[in-house]
């Protein structure tokens, strides 16, 4: 499977809500880096960083346009998440680089800070 097609099923599982899928989907060490927040390192922080959001209902990751050159895939998206009752959404540029085990190694989110606190809040 080629790095666009591994992201392409990682956001499918996010789709999903099947955060199991998506934490299998990870390197061991991955780094997530939410660009305006800091990063976190490893599948346990990245759970840690989950735990931190409110519960949600559901979470729907709208692809704009994707496009790949070797393992880096890039990402233009709508991140939308249902959480009590009502879908808040953030548009972000996102940044995956793919390992030679298939895996996500490196995830960057560049997003607008004030829109998710706005979102969020």
């Amino acid at each position: 499977m080629n790095a666009q097609a591994i992201v392409e099923e990682f956001i499918d599982a996010w789709n999903r809500s099947d955060l199991d899928a998506v934490y299998a989907m990870m390197a061991e060490d991955i780094i997530w880096d939410n660009i305006p927040m800091g990063p976190v390192q490893g599948v346990e922080a990245c759970k840690g960083l989950m735990a931190n959001f409110p519960p949600m209902e559901a979470i729907e990751f709208v692809t704009h346009h994707i496009s790949a050159n070797g393992n880096v895939v890039m990402t233009e998206r709508t991140d939308k998440f249902l959480v009590g009752g009502k879908w808040r959404a953030i548009r972000l540029m996102g940044i995956f680089e793919i390992n030679d085990a298939g895996k996500v190694q490196h995830w960057r989110d560049y997003f607008d800070m004030a829109e998710f606190q706005r979102e969020f809040a």
